[in-house]
């Protein structure tokens, strides 16, 4: 009878681990059919498209715009994907987007790009409102909108604007912006501007290479570098130090409005999505040759007249035609 007991003890204990296996894999299958239809629901692979748009981060307001726009001016089928989600298996999203074959890829943002040149097979990649494009192999399939406005525009508009202005600082990392300040050291020179930089590897080098750069500038130009914006703190020591100084900050963004910018030339992101579905389309049509790098098509002039005139710097009035939004 003990015997029994204990046979029978150890039975009942195996066939509840048996149950308990069998769950762990019920749910485990379940999971795996939700991820595959959650895949299959952005990307059927059976139905292929013309152009394939990935974001980098949809939830990005300017990457979520340039989508809305190239969608709206595309004439053909769109399919979409945002790469935001970390949680996403980047593994089982390269074989759907594989087996969607599209003839066009639209990357939006630096993270879609790569993404885009390791999955495209034969398709043309149009590459916009990444930082720096130049730090990246450009294929013969690859067709870039650069999202920065030229380095000779922004140093014409200066010069445009503000007459007494011969000095600029540029804080920048070598790892994301080499070659783009070397091209911006060489172009301000043509319109009479001369670019004094200071390169950081760390964000906490801010605060010394501020204190090098700005007695020797007029005017700091804050350029895209995920280095020396990489926090709120580091935003705020820049304008902080630039307005103990009255020295200018010119941007390139409407978001340092509220930081103390005084003056603003951006890219305008909406006729770059305009841009970019007209490459799709000449491309896909194959109409005649497409340039392959081509600057942003539009920009947008914001200045902040108090505030420079507050520091004392002289204006151009003349200029003011050019304004988008006069800042108060």
């Amino acid at each position: 009878m003990i015997i029994t007991v204990k046979n029978l003890a150890k039975k009942i204990k195996n066939c509840a681990r048996k149950k308990a296996a069998e769950r762990v894999l019920l749910i485990t299958l379940s999971m795996l059919l939700v991820a595959t239809a959650f895949l299959a629901g952005m990307l059927p692979a059976d139905e292929k498209c013309g152009a394939l748009i990935i974001n980098s981060n949809e939830s990005v307001k300017k990457y979520s715009m340039i989508q809305t726009v190239f969608k709206t001016h595309f004439d053909g089928a769109v399919a979409e994907i945002d790469i935001g989600s970390n949680w996403l298996d980047e593994k089982a999203l390269e074989k759907t987007l594989l087996n969607k074959n599209p003839d066009m890829i639209f990357s939006i943002g630096s993270k879609a790009y790569l993404l885009a040149c390791r999955v495209a097979k034969d398709a043309n990649i149009i590459y916009s409102l990444g930082i720096n494009w130049q730090r990246f192999a450009i294929t013969d399939k690859t067709y870039v909108i650069a999202s920065e406005v030229p380095p000779l525009t922004n140093a014409m508009m200066y010069r445009y604007f503000f007459p007494d202005i011969k000095t600029v600082g540029i804080l920048y990392s070598k790892n994301h912006n080499k070659e783009w300040f070397g091209a911006a050291v060489t172009e301000a020179k043509q319109a009479g501007i001369q670019i004094i930089g200071k390169s950081i590897a760390k964000e906490k080098e801010v605060n010394n290479a501020l204190n090098y750069l700005l007695p020797k500038v007029d005017a700091l130009w804050l350029i895209s570098d995920p280095v020396i914006l990489s926090g709120m703190a580091q935003v705020k020591e820049i304008f902080a130090q630039c307005d103990a100084r009255k020295i200018p900050v010119f941007s390139y963004d409407q978001l340092f409005t509220d930081f103390g910018a005084s003056f603003i030339i951006s890219a305008d992101v909406a006729t770059m999505g305009k841009q970019a579905a007209k490459i799709a389309q000449n491309l896909l049509s194959n109409k005649g040759a497409v340039e392959k790098v081509q600057n942003p098509a539009g920009t947008y002039i914001a200045i902040n007249v108090k505030k420079l005139e507050l520091y004392g710097i002289k204006l151009n009035t003349k200029a003011f035609s050019s304004v988008n939004e006069f800042i108060e």
